[in-house]
């Protein structure tokens, strides 16, 4: 669900560009934002599941997902630079029949800008959220329990005993 909440922004981005420039949702555009929706996931999925990990070691989730954004801040700032600067050129219609792709370029520019900007604090943010309704919510049925860090250590401590 974490992850998912990063995608309506990126859209969102990539289509107020299309508006701005006064450009149609054609099917380079589209196109644009599936590629636009798979980069802002893996951008969330790193931060995510870095905070997963963290957590499960024990540590708060506070503190897990504020470390996981501080951690995975430069691969994230990387592959989105990478993107918007191999985009640019087809956002400036460079090239022959440029001005047919170009859709597709503003696209990729101004998702990937927009939601950077806001996705690097919403998903922390819905992430604490979930966790919070998670423990005070779902973990109090045994069909949506999580594993914790207790309960990992309880499994390994069981096969200790067992050798």
């Amino acid at each position: 669900m974490t992850v998912l909440s990063t995608l309506p922004t990126a859209l969102v981005g990539g289509l107020l560009t299309l508006w701005l420039f006064g450009e149609q949702a054609s099917l380079y555009a589209f196109v644009g934002m599936f590629m636009l929706m798979g980069i802002v996931k893996k951008n969330g999925i790193l931060i995510v599941d870095f905070a997963i990990q963290r957590v499960l070691a024990g540590e708060p989730a506070d503190k897990a997902i504020h470390d996981a954004s501080m951690d995975r801040f430069r691969p994230i700032l990387m592959t989105t630079l990478a993107a918007v600067f191999g985009a640019l050129p087809i956002a400036l219609a460079f090239g022959a029949d440029g001005a047919s792709r170009q859709p597709l370029g503003l696209v990729i520019v101004g998702g990937l800008v927009v939601s950077q900007f806001i996705t690097l604090f919403i998903t922390p943010v819905i992430y604490l959220y979930l966790e919070e309704f998670q423990e005070k919510v779902l973990d109090r049925t045994s069909f949506f329990r999580a594993e914790r860090a207790g309960a990992n250590s309880a499994v390994q401590a069981g096969d200790e005993r067992m050798r």
